[in-house]
């Protein structure tokens, strides 16, 4: 099994990335209910603190060697510290604090639209091509998290507003 999953085995790509797909869809379905359960006792920001220390862990532990790295230009600056400041303080704080305020499942399907924002966001800034395929995935995954916040306008604000953050 080690073998199928080390970079250096060329023999069964797509069994590979299969299995890794696999396991990442396990670890982000668990993911939502642990930190929903885990993160009320300890808080919101502790919460964002602790998912993004074990993401940085995960990163450092799976990184590999790169010959060369891309150089960081003076015009990359705004967009970086846009970065920064959603991707590593606001994004993650709304995350936690979203999922204590709703369902785990409503969660769970909600965090799915992540993907089309960032398909959009691609799409916007770095003129990624969106073929038919990639537009049904993204109208299907909006269909549903649309059917999810309709479905939980009688929760309470409280979970809707988890919802939506």
């Amino acid at each position: 099994m080690h073998k199928i999953f080390s970079s250096g085995h060329q023999g069964l790509p797509a069994l590979r990335g299969g299995l890794l797909a696999l396991l990442a869809a396990v670890l982000f379905g668990i993911s939502t209910p642990l930190v929903q359960r885990l993160g009320v006792s300890i808080g919101t920001f502790s919460t964002a603190g602790l998912l993004y220390a074990g993401a940085s862990l995960m990163g450092f532990g799976l990184r590999r060697r790169v010959e060369r790295e891309a150089q960081v230009k003076g015009g990359d600056a705004p967009r970086l510290a846009l970065m920064a400041l959603f991707g590593a303080m606001i994004g993650p704080v709304a995350l936690a604090w979203g999922l204590q305020h709703t369902s785990g499942t409503s969660a769970s399907l909600m965090l799915a639209l992540e993907a089309v924002f960032t398909a959009v966001l691609a799409w916007l800034w770095y003129d990624e091509t969106i073929d038919r395929r990639v537009m049904l995935a993204m109208t299907l995954l909006t269909l549903g998290g649309m059917v999810l916040v309709l479905d939980r306008t009688d929760a309470g604000r409280s979970q809707v507003a988890g919802l939506l953050a």
